[in-house]
């Protein structure tokens, strides 16, 4: 039995023990679910919790967002964003307070973070743009699609070392190195963490094609967002790992990757791409005290 392949079985193993994600708003969740919850019932337990209250309103207030006004109250965070919006923040800052830990000087976790961050206001961004609008699980989808990377940081740590090696070395890309290495991919075993955890399944295959959603048969709309918006957000600067493979936009835009999302439907170019790119560069500027630092309160 070769060693990716032992890799692969103890991985899947490990993965079936990880214990059930603690929501810290269970309430919340419940509340939300329910219809006979009223509105204000809603603020009073979100209030309880502070920290996720602060989160709530960065979110409200995210540039990405285009409010022309400020949202200074959580019951007007809470008439902005929705129900169902709010459902997908507390799901995903779940996951986060459950692989909060900093990590180590390999693995960033703060730049693991802000990636994921700016690439969750990017896919709602992107949501508006090509009128994928009143999609709950962009901000989801797109704020925990790289999980499966801290999953293998935190459980096979040195395993993901020779992972981040061989990325940093040789010139390679995260998925084939992880291929190389445990026989899977961060994406696959993300997909699997979040069946396990029972997340909508919508949700888990945007998370699951985020490099390939020409697979998606289901919701490729979608998948092409969260896809788009990992490339954007590493465009704009903000890549997982510091020694990832720099994209080459000119390259990209004239791969047959980017054929399937023009036949899919979506108005985009070089130049559209560009603009794009020196658009969320601007709101990361503006949101420097804001959504940026979502993740230090």
């Amino acid at each position: 039995m070769n060693k990716s392949k032992t890799n692969t079985d103890k991985l899947i193993r490990t993965i079936e023990q990880i214990p059930t994600i603690p929501i810290i708003a269970n309430k919340i969740m419940g509340a939300i679910g329910n219809e006979d919850t009223s509105f204000k019932s809603l603020v009073g337990l979100i209030e309880k919790d502070q920290a996720l209250a602060i989160k709530l309103l960065k979110v409200a207030n995210s540039a990405f967002y285009g409010l022309l006004s400020k949202v200074s109250s959580l019951e007007h965070a809470l008439v902005v964003l929705g129900t169902k919006e709010v459902k997908s923040i507390v799901l995903g800052f779940s996951v986060h307070n459950f692989f909060s830990h900093n990590g180590n000087d390999t693995f960033d976790r703060t730049q693991f973070w802000k990636h994921s961050i700016i690439c969750s206001q990017v896919a709602k961004l992107l949501g508006r743009r090509f009128r994928v609008r009143n999609d709950e699980t962009l901000f989801l989808a797109g704020l925990i699609h790289d999980v499966g990377k801290v999953v293998i940081d935190q459980y096979f740590h040195e395993e993901f070392l020779e992972i981040i090696d061989l990325v940093s070395t040789g010139d390679i890309p995260f998925s084939k190195a992880e291929k190389k290495i445990l026989g899977t991919t961060h994406y696959q075993i993300a997909a699997k963490l979040l069946r396990q955890w029972q997340f909508p399944k919508k949700v888990t295959m945007e998370v699951l094609y985020h490099h390939a959603p020409w697979y998606d048969k289901n919701y490729e709309m979608s998948s092409i967002i969260i896809y788009l918006a990992n490339i954007l957000t590493k465009l704009a600067g903000y890549p997982c790992h510091p020694n990832e493979n720099q994209i080459d936009l000119h390259k990209f835009t004239n791969s047959k990757e980017f054929d399937f999302i023009i036949k899919s439907g979506f108005d985009i170019d070089y130049e559209t791409m560009k603009n794009l790119t020196n658009h969320i560069q601007e709101f990361i500027f503006q949101e420097a005290d804001n959504i940026m630092r979502v993740f230090e309160e």
